[in-house]
């Protein structure tokens, strides 16, 4: 094999790839980049066994061959060349050349890197790229990382004909997220679900451009392989039955409040300074006409904040995780927000004051008074 590549387009493609490696390998395989010439380039493969990532990359192909180089060695070598870089594969042995530069390296044994094929199946969504990475970064917070609940470390992806609905939830909150795009699902069905790996979905969503090109994710019925530009991500699925949230999410309320979000966050980020000197990082809301109180109480102090809102219904006290909260406003997207309440025991409900783009969920803490 060898081939001539851009040094920016060839350490684009080793960055992308890479993220697929694992920290701690449990084969030696794992820690190798899978070169393989194609027409027109050279198409780079990195796997931890469970997630697999593959980008082609532009190259002028002199001959044709693969090799399994070892990944860390090679990017760390790779992003200190510029210019055109010559990549020579001779049997065992691999020679990188640039610019006066030549660095030769041992290949490694490819014959146990994995045969990865591209899934196929009729569960085929299809979004822009730049809508798919907000709206997995806004909910992904909300998964679980019990393996004792392994359906709750995932995100399940619900295909509708006119919407995509992305979900998460860890028991302590929900995170939901709609993206309104158009689909002719398979005869016969109104809709298609999935669960997809949170820490899969988290690096493909890091991975996606500020791009409205289309990403397309293809579900079989155990594995998923989202396709972006060059690039191709692969992942089995998580197996079994998602919680049906609609019976979580109440439909209707006694109390609701509407808050300007920029001014909430600064008071809870202000409050819940003292709430974590406190054992449970605790913030106390009270709501009542035209105003929200929001409070925290620890050894070293308390802390009040006082906030102007819109308001209906009946008053209420309630008490919530600072944490809880905060990753729920920092992850929404509009200046106004409406915050939903039945009882002080009962879930929060946060969404938009109009449209419904995402639903967000925070359960209260009991306390005793």
């Amino acid at each position: 094999m060898q081939i001539t590549v851009n040094a920016n387009d060839i350490n684009h493609g080793m960055s992308l790839v890479t993220r697929a490696l694992s920290a701690r390998p449990t084969r030696n395989v794992y820690e190798g980049v899978f070169a393989q010439t194609v027409e027109g380039g050279v198409q780079l493969t990195c796997t931890d066994g469970i997630m697999t990532i593959r980008t082609i990359v532009n190259a002028v192909v002199a001959r044709e061959g693969s090799a399994l180089l070892p990944a860390k060695l090679l990017s760390e070598l790779l992003r200190k060349l510029e210019g055109d870089i010559v990549i020579r594969v001779e049997e065992s042995r691999a020679t990188v050349s640039a610019q006066g530069s030549r660095t030769n390296m041992l290949c490694m044994d490819m014959s146990e890197f994995p045969d990865i094929q591209d899934v196929t199946g009729d569960n085929v969504t299809t979004l822009p790229q730049n809508k798919l990475r907000d709206a997995v970064n806004r909910i992904i917070f909300a998964a679980s990382s019990d393996e004792n609940r392994r359906i709750l470390t995932g995100c399940l992806m619900e295909t509708y004909p006119e919407e995509v609905r992305f979900v998460c939830l860890d028991g302590f909150r929900l995170a939901m997220q709609r993206v309104y795009v158009t689909h002719e699902l398979p005869k016969g069905k109104d809709s298609m679900t999935s669960v997809i790996p949170s820490t899969v979905f988290g690096e493909i969503a890091r991975m996606m451009p500020d791009s409205d090109n289309p990403a397309t994710i293809v579900c079989s019925g155990t594995h998923m392989m989202t396709v972006f530009d060059q690039t191709r991500v692969y992942t089995p699925l998580i197996a079994g039955e998602y919680i049906n949230y609609h019976q979580i999410v109440p439909t209707t309320w006694t109390t609701e409040v509407r808050v300007e979000r920029n001014a909430l966050i600064g008071a809870i980020e202000r409050a819940a300074l003292m709430a974590r000197e406190g054992k449970n990082n605790l913030l106390r809301l009270r709501l009542e006409k035209d105003q929200l109180t929001i409070s925290a109480n620890a050894e070293r102090g308390a802390a009040t904040e006082q906030l102007s809102i819109d308001f209906a219904g009946s008053n209420l006290d309630i008490s919530f995780n600072a944490r809880y909260l905060l990753d729920v406003m920092r992850n929404i997207d509009t200046q106004d927000m409406s915050m939903r309440f039945n009882t002080n025991v009962s879930p929060c409900v946060i969404c938009p004051v109009t449209g419904n783009q995402y639903t967000y969920l925070v359960l209260p803490v009991r306390t005793v008074d």
